[in-house]
């Protein structure tokens, strides 16, 4: 009778897990994990009695859960940094990681193993964190009025989908103006480069502005299973600016919703503020039978509005449950908790303790300066203009220039993964968004940084 034999995926498996467990009894021999989750309950708790809010339903979500998500992602992120930095370094120094490598383990199951131990921690420190929150999020709701509660769950508790209207073809549009004015001899003469960028400004205020006494139509494609059941409601999501900058007193404005010639159209005149958002609902059954939204806003003001392409009109549909919304929000962040943990154990493979958590909080500097990069790649120079409209650096611009518009975009698609934001406005975090961002996090960030990092690992001189 033969003896059972683990195959090789099993036995990595067992080697992983052993790595993961040895990490993890480091971080509770640092006491690290008691205090840490002693602090989360504390400031959990402690957040909404802090900070006060007006009895709205949207500064409730705002106290409740936009602070005490990003409390606990800040500490959570801080300490798993730290213990990703320390538990490395300190095998390093101890000379612990010399007594791993001579077991029969690879390097690279080494540095896995560890990564794996602390997103289990990070994962079960934001499930336990994650239930506080949601209890004291339906404990606290209790003390709204009935009406703001009413309010809550229709704009916060739910999970809705975001319908915009489709971005304008403006290139198009400009290529038809720039034809029509190069009719003119002074402008036919003109760069054809610099007509085109005004025409571009042109139409990009002609796609925002409603002048007084005007109006503005949105034709937003809504989907026919979007009428729902006959009594249901779909909210409306407004923003817009006053051209006066000064000029924040409300603006009174009529707005029609539905076919304007049919009877039973949607009709309202509303004093809105700008640079505010407004939300107010209005029956499904305005969606007509092709599944598109009719909206027109009438300016009645003495000065023209402005609603912009990207924020100025949505319509919000339900389409699911908060609580799955709220896992799915959960869920980016353990990704987020992964490529720090990553980042961490990164640094640690080739620096020291206090090099490796300096370069970290470098690295989370530049990541946080994206407007400086955007008014790099905005202006196309590193550098200061001159009176004469000269770059006094502009011989440096043929290289930085490229490489902070790649740090621009980068920044910028880390700004997008943020659930927090759709979680509190009552938006759907879509499955497809969640495993894009997963994958971007876990997949290619984490994946790219642990490669890199045993690398390293596979390379460095162990025993001196």
């Amino acid at each position: 009778m033969t003896a059972f034999k683990p195959s090789a995926t099993a036995l990595c498996v067992q080697r992983l897990r052993a790595v993961a467990a040895l990490t993890i009894k480091a971080a509770f021999r640092f006491k690290l994990i008691p205090w840490l989750l002693l602090i989360l309950i504390t400031s959990v708790f402690s957040i909404p009695y802090l900070v006060t809010h007006n009895g709205s339903a949207e500064m409730f979500a705002q106290v409740q859960l936009t602070y005490s998500l990003m409390a606990a992602s800040i500490l959570i992120g801080a300490s798993t940094i730290w213990l990703a930095c320390g538990v490395m370094s300190q095998d390093f120094q101890r000379n612990h990681i010399v007594l791993l490598a001579s077991k029969p383990l690879a390097r690279w199951e080494i540095w896995i193993g560890k990564w794996l131990g602390i997103s289990f921690l990070n994962a079960n420190l934001l499930v336990i964190t994650g239930i506080c929150i949601y209890g004291l999020l339906a404990f606290h709701a209790r003390d709204l009025s009935p009406e703001e509660q009413k309010r809550l769950h229709a704009s916060t508790l739910t999970s809705r989908a975001s319908v915009k209207e489709a971005a304008p073809d403006v290139e198009r549009e400009v290529e038809q103006l720039y034809a029509r004015r190069i009719q003119d001899p002074d402008i036919a003469t003109m760069d054809p480069a610099y007509v085109r960028s005004m025409l571009r400004e042109e139409v990009q205020w002609m796609n925002q502005l409603v002048k007084p006494m005007h109006r503005r139509i949105w034709n937003l494609n809504a989907g026919i299973q979007a009428k729902g059941a006959p009594n249901a409601l779909i909210q409306m999501r407004v923003k817009f600016y006053a051209s006066l900058i000064e000029n924040t007193k409300d603006q009174p404005t009529l707005w029609v919703v539905g076919d304007p010639n049919s009877p039973s159209k949607w009709e309202k005149e509303l004093n809105l503020s700008p640079m505010l958002t407004h939300e107010w609902s209005v029956p499904a059954s305005l969606i007509d039978e092709n599944g598109n939204l009719h909206v027109e806003c009438h300016n009645y003001t003495e000065s023209s509005l402005v609603f912009k392409v990207e924020d100025g009109l949505e319509i919000l549909i339900k389409d699911g449950d908060f609580t799955v919304n709220y896992f799915k929000c959960l869920l980016v962040l353990f990704a987020w908790m992964t490529l720090l943990a990553a980042l961490g154990l990164w640094a640690a493979t080739f620096t020291s303790l206090p090099v490796a958590t300096f370069l970290i909080l470098t690295l989370i500097l530049i990541a946080s300066s994206d407007q400086l990069f955007k008014s790099i790649v905005s202006e196309g120079t590193i550098s200061t203009l001159e009176d004469s409209g000269d770059a006094s650096w502009g011989y440096l611009d043929w290289i930085l220039v490229p490489i902070f518009t790649g740090l621009y975009y980068f920044t910028e698609t880390l700004r997008s993964v943020s659930p927090v934001e759709s979680l509190i406005t009552g938006r759907s975090i879509s499955t497809i968004a969640m495993i894009k961002h997963l994958g971007f996090l876990c997949g290619l960030l984490s994946g790219l940084l642990a490669g890199w990092g045993i690398f390293i690992f596979e390379r460095k001189e162990l025993a001196k």
